[in-house]
């Protein structure tokens, strides 16, 4: 189960991010799901990934509640990104790849957060040159062949986190984002790669456990 302890926000550039780990095809006490989350896992392709998608929104639901009592009346902001109307100040953001998923959570800060499953992607510097800023395009193209696979998903994790934590997913993919940011990987183990992000300075993060 989900522990959540009380988060600082000690002003605009120091804010606190708790990262939770979740292992998706771990056995634990998930919760039921809502059943806006049973009609959108019926609409996937294949039992695993509904089980991995219900269980993903039922960890959201548990380390939410561990954070705060108000209702977990989800609504969605301009872009889609999901908030809590009953505590607005609360910010939250959910990742899942393969058997992985990370939820983060921050106060009174927007924060973005991406996980990716390694896996062969031949194709990594064509969808660089459609999604990626130039500058990450560019610096891909540089590398050798060999070496692009995982460095296609770091940079990926990096600039989705942003994109989410802005609230505006792949509408902004291949733009510079303006502002200043901290981006800050988060260890998932060899199979993974993620990042964190805000778009302020002095992030800290601290990786979370759900049990």
């Amino acid at each position: 189960m989900a522990r959540g302890g009380p988060l600082r926000h000690n002003g605009r550039d120091m804010p606190d991010v708790d990262v939770w780990v979740v292992k998706l095809d771990v056995a634990s006490d998930w919760l039921p799901p809502t059943s806006a989350e049973a009609e959108r896992a019926a609409r996937l392709v294949s039992a695993p990934l509904r089980q991995r998608y219900l269980r993903s929104h039922a960890a959201l639901r548990s380390i939410l509640r561990s954070y705060t009592g108000a209702p977990l009346d989800f609504a969605p902001a301009e872009y889609g990104k999901p908030y809590l109307p009953a505590v607005p100040e609360l910010k939250f953001n959910l990742s899942h790849s393969h058997e992985m998923a990370l939820v983060a959570v921050a106060y009174g800060v927007e924060v973005g957060v991406d996980v990716e499953w390694l896996r062969p992607l031949e194709e990594c510097l064509g969808i660089a040159e459609r999604f990626f800023p130039p500058a990450d395009a560019a610096a891909l193209a540089e590398l050798p062949r060999g070496a692009r696979e995982g460095e296609f998903f770091r940079r990926w994790t990096r600039i989705e986190a942003k994109l989410k934590a802005r609230g505006i997913g792949l509408y902004g993919a291949d733009t510079e984002l303006d502002g200043e940011w901290s981006v800050l990987p988060i260890e998932v183990g060899p199979a993974y790669t993620a990042s964190v992000a805000v778009n302020c300075t002095g992030m800290t993060a601290r990786d979370r456990e759900f049990r």
